[in-house]
């Protein structure tokens, strides 16, 4: 029965995961819509950026009200994100899986706070336009290198789990259990 619920929790959770890449990468509200109104640029977000960029793509910008709604889209697709992290690791078992699903979820809960802390700094400058804080927005280049760092850790950990099960479940070799003899 656990088993049945964590399969579906799964499939609910990567079912959520998709339907954001789906608005942070193709709906109406996507990243290409945003570099429909500001020169092709697109969002900040994923890229390495600085002020100077900054600056140039605002004054490119034709319609600023299309970030609020990306970055709703993309408030969603971090909170997706997250959920889809802690659910892939979840429901393992055993001693050391069990150490490195601690710092699986760590690594995810600090990338999704990331995330969300890029999002919002970057929504402040973008609404603060043409006053900015060239200090947050080069903070903000920092934390969207770092957050790949985190999500890095968490694939070597997902990595490590999936290992570890598959080791667990194999049946030990007869040929091995017998030299001890």
């Amino acid at each position: 029965m656990e088993d049945k619920k964590m399969i579906r929790r799964r499939i609910i959770s990567t079912a959520l995961f998709v339907f954001a890449l789906y608005l942070t990468l193709l709906s109406p509200f996507s990243e290409r819509a945003v570099a429909a109104i500001n020169g092709g640029y697109g969002t900040f977000d994923l890229k390495k950026y600085d002020a100077d960029t900054f600056v140039n793509v605002m004054n490119a910008t034709s319609n600023v009200k299309i970030y609020r709604k990306y970055y709703i889209c993309d408030f969603i697709f971090a909170a997706a994100f997250l959920n889809y992290m802690i659910q892939m690791v979840s429901g393992f078992k055993g001693v050391f899986i069990n150490k490195v699903k601690v710092i699986s979820y760590v690594l995810a809960i600090i990338r999704g706070m990331l995330d969300i802390s890029e999002n919002i700094i970057l929504l402040n400058q973008i609404y603060s336009y043409p006053e900015i804080n060239r200090m947050l927005i080069d903070a903000c280049n920092i934390i969207t290198r770092i957050k790949f760092h985190f999500m890095r850790g968490w694939i070597v950990c997902f990595a490590l789990i999936l290992m570890f099960h598959i080791m667990s479940k194999r049946p030990a070799n007869p040929l091995l259990a017998g030299a001890h003899r």
